[in-house]
């Protein structure tokens, strides 16, 4: 049997110990279901056209035309998009769509991007930077980032 001085001294090395381990961060959560196949954005009020592409358009540039979906940011976020256009210069025309969560309701917009030299998508959204590449897989994948919050997405070709 243990004497109370004795218990005294153990449980006084425990939380000295505790104390000087200092307190952990919880491990992060990983990133899971960047992509998820149902998940739901808006329905545009009209169809949104993809249009033909002009002569002179690279084709890494024409590979980002068309309908993509089922992304889902950071797993929770569900996001659609059309590109609708792009010039021989990289511009880009877009059509945004996000399901509830960075706001409470749905979004869509229409914004315009540029494709970079290295084959990167870009566009400003307010605070956010967003920025998408056609991986090796042929889905689109894309960053977010706010300040030095970064959040992902992938999506695949619908049209």
């Amino acid at each position: 049997m243990i004497s109370s001085c004795a218990r005294l001294a153990l449980v006084g090395a425990l939380a000295f110990g505790l104390v000087a381990c200092g307190e952990k961060k919880p491990a992060p959560k990983p990133v899971t279901n960047l992509y998820q196949a149902d998940c739901y954005t808006v329905d545009p009020y009209q169809p949104i056209r993809i249009e033909k592409p002009a002569a002179g358009v690279p084709e890494d540039m024409k590979a980002f035309l068309g309908a993509w979906g089922g992304g889902a940011w950071d797993g929770s976020v569900c996001h659609d998009l059309w590109v609708m256009n792009v010039d021989p210069s990289g511009n880009v025309l877009m059509f945004d769509a996000h399901g509830p969560g960075f706001f409470p309701d749905a979004t869509a917009f229409t914004r315009k991007g540029r494709i970079s030299p290295e084959g990167k998508m870009r566009v400003r959204k307010g605070p956010a930077v967003v920025e998408y590449w056609i991986a090796d897989d042929g889905r689109l994948h894309g960053t977010r980032t706010i300040g030095k919050k970064t959040q992902h997405v992938i999506m695949s070709r619908r049209s």
